[in-house]
């Protein structure tokens, strides 16, 4: 089967750890580049998590760093002001604890990100493609939507832009908005309405599909080997940290990035998605940063945005597994 090319735009923290883990051993899409950007953590530490997570597993593919902040967001100050914030970080005995740790626990590398900025590698590729390309994006839109800006016309030369991002009826960030959509609220409107198809998994299409507790993760460290130790180790961490921001009821948690891909790798995940017109609230107010689908079905509206309502949880799972297991110790 031939290969479908593919770049991957990232703020890599620890669930982006696990998507790009299981995209990069999988043997359905060939990884172009890596993008990163700002949003689980700066662009800086974003970056050097990618170089690291590429240097652990072996594979010779071109990182470019991104946009260090949103389009235009960072602009009005007292935006984050008008809307209720989830708490994303907190000290503890002296120590700051944050969903996302600053920088991957991989061994350093010697690796350095490209001189080209991720936004004029984005043009630069799509416009010179001779077959079109997909974009997997897992952080807030600011890479894709600076390069739409730039240049509108490789909507053209993209095949499908698979995103995780909004909620359907739920917030994280906010209470009606997702953190990647908040993050950059213009730059999501731009993407999603770019005319390129997009297949979106929003927060409750990716809970649907990949929630993991104890007994997933025991599976996980049961395949023993270098690449299951890390995701064991990503995951239970990722729950740990959370269970210490939000209380001890926490004792689970959704791989969302992970989801987007595995819903790539192979739409029989899918259960159910629905073709639905998606705009992304930007006006600064209580709603900032929500996706706005409209669900009237009105037979003479098209919309290029297929979204993911629901997900096959044990066949998601298996993947990872899959994955897991077919990496070979050097």
């Amino acid at each position: 089967m031939e290969r479908k090319k593919v770049i991957f735009d990232t703020d890599i923290g620890s669930d982006d750890a696990v998507a790009l883990t299981a995209l990069l051993l999988s043997d359905r899409f060939e990884v172009i580049g890596i993008t990163a950007t700002h949003g689980n953590q700066p662009v800086c530490n974003t970056t050097e998590n990618a170089l690291r997570l590429v240097s652990f597993l072996n594979k010779d593919i071109p990182v470019y760093k991104g946009c260090g902040q949103p389009m235009v967001r960072h602009l009005f100050k007292g935006r984050n002001a008008n809307t209720i914030q989830e708490t994303i970080r907190k000290e503890v005995d002296g120590e700051v604890i944050m969903i996302h740790e600053p920088i991957l626990p991989l061994p350093e590398t010697t690796r350095t990100f490209e001189d080209m900025h991720a936004c004029s590698y984005l043009v630069d590729t799509l416009r010179n493609a001779k077959e079109t390309i997909n974009i997997c994006a897992v952080g807030p839109l600011t890479n894709l939507g600076v390069a739409l800006t730039m240049a509108p016309d490789i909507a053209e030369h993209i095949d499908t832009i698979y995103i995780m991002g909004g909620g359907l009826f739920k917030g994280n960030r906010t209470p009606i908005a997702e953190a990647n959509f908040y993050d950059d609220p213009e730059a999501a409107e731009i993407v999603l309405n770019c005319g390129a198809h997009v297949v979106l998994n929003p927060l409750e299409g990716c809970e649907s599909g990949a929630m993991y507790d104890a007994n997933e993760i025991i599976k996980i460290a049961a395949i023993d080997n270098k690449v299951s130790h890390f995701i064991r180790n990503e995951i239970s961490e990722f729950i740990a940290r959370e269970k210490i921001l939000f209380g001890d009821w926490v004792d689970s948690d959704c791989m969302y990035d992970y989801a987007a891909v595995a819903a790539m790798l192979d739409e029989s995940m899918i259960v159910e998605m629905r073709n639905e017109l998606a705009h992304v609230d930007c006006s600064g107010g209580m709603a900032d940063g929500a996706l706005i689908c409209d669900r009237r079905g009105f037979d003479e509206i098209h919309s290029k945005v297929d979204i993911i309502y629901r997900m096959d949880t044990d066949r998601t799972h298996q993947l990872l597994l899959d994955l897991l297991k077919s990496y070979a110790e050097a």
